[in-house]
């Protein structure tokens, strides 16, 4: 008698554990490495500047520390700061002066993890009131950051994805995209932001829409440098409304986008410059993340979650969460991040009158294929 091979298991989401942390805006963002999250933008207690780093391969938080005063002899009284990245004991800051209108100037600058002393810093960008910069992410191989500075020149706005070499401290304009004007003067017209594949080969700036407060349509820009004939090619299709969720594609053939209004996620064939599939997804969807297996997980404000196979998003299943993991899932609202290597995801779990006025539980859930 021959004994049958247990049944694989389907894709699900378990809890690894809960960190702590303080009470901070989480920084949605991967920092280097697979295991590197940032967990806060910095802020201020006391004389110190605090940023913190959750290790996911230990579990833990990192938290640097500088001198207040060391910040503000460089960068003006009480700079703004989030993080770009942390490898080799050095913690990497987009700095922007303090401010509530008019120019802001922009900043890179390091910290080393141990002391907090500032160890180098560049200009990043003087820009003025109304324009943007944006940190899109850094490249833990290649040695370089990446940014996204939106201009607005009259009824003119452009996004310049703007690379930073992290050995030189050289800055290179890599890509400037002209956004089609959309009219009716509304609020928010070219509000955007802008996506990149983990090895920065392509982008999407993704325009903002909701359909619910009569905005005009807009678009997303996909900027294609995945190949020596593509080049930094770009075209453009609608944006769905609300599109949160933005994944890209290993082999570069793809990109997803979530749209929370409308629960569907749809597929960019990058080859064919066209949205080419439609499927429906959670409303309410927030986030999607391709696991390193491949599959792709759908993450809604609730406590379920669908899973779908790629590249065709063949629906594989809808799964509720475990309950360790359910209560944070139901408040998501867009507060999530996924580890590099898409094997993690990390919120901030519901409010816990137990932990102090100033600290806050974080969840870490690991996606298994």
């Amino acid at each position: 008698m021959t004994l049958g091979l247990p049944a694989r298991a389907q894709p699900h989401v378990e809890l690894v554990g809960r960190v702590t942390a303080s009470r901070t805006v989480l920084g949605q963002r991967r920092v280097g490495k697979a295991r590197y999250v940032a967990i806060s933008d910095l802020f201020y207690r006391d004389q110190l500047a605090i940023v913190e780093i959750l290790d996911l391969a230990t579990r833990s938080v990192v938290q640097v520390k500088a001198r207040r005063a060391t910040l503000e002899r460089r960068f003006g009284s009480r700079p703004q700061a989030e993080i770009v990245l942390y490898r080799n004991g050095v913690v990497g800051l987009a700095v922007q002066s303090a401010g509530e209108a008019g120019a802001r100037h922009y900043w890179y600058a390091e910290l080393d993890a141990q002391t907090g002393k500032l160890v180098r810093s560049v200009d990043l960008a003087m820009l003025g009131e109304g324009n943007l910069l944006e940190i899109i992410g850094a490249d833990p191989v290649g040695g370089d950051a990446w940014f996204a500075i939106t201009e607005v020149v009259g009824r003119r706005t452009s996004v310049v994805l703007r690379r930073l070499e992290l050995g030189s401290l050289e800055v290179h304009d890599e890509q400037r995209v002209a956004l089609i004007a959309r009219g009716h003067g509304a609020d928010r017209e070219h509000a955007v932001t802008v996506h990149a594949a983990a090895d920065f080969s392509q982008f999407a700036i993704v325009e903002y829409v909701e359909r619910a407060a009569g905005m005009p349509p807009g678009h997303v820009y996909v900027v294609d440098r995945s190949t020596e004939s593509a080049a930094g090619t770009t075209f453009h299709v609608e944006a769905p409304p609300t599109a949160y969720g933005v994944a890209f594609a290993p082999d570069h053939r793809y990109i997803y986008l979530g749209s929370a209004q409308l629960g569907t996620i749809s597929r960019i064939d990058v080859a064919g410059r066209r949205i080419d599939k439609q499927v429906a997804a959670p409303h309410y969807l927030h986030h999607l993340v391709i696991s390193p297996g491949g599959t792709l997980f759908a993450f809604a404000s609730s406590n379920t979650y669908a899973v779908y196979d790629l590249p065709h998003l063949k629906t594989r299943h809808d799964a509720a969460h475990p309950a360790g993991v359910a209560p944070a899932m139901v408040e998501l609202h867009g507060n999530g991040v996924a580890s590099l290597d898409g094997a993690f995801f990390v919120v901030p779990d519901v409010e816990d009158r137990k932990h102090a006025a100033n600290d806050r539980s974080y969840v870490i859930a690991r996606l298994v294929d």
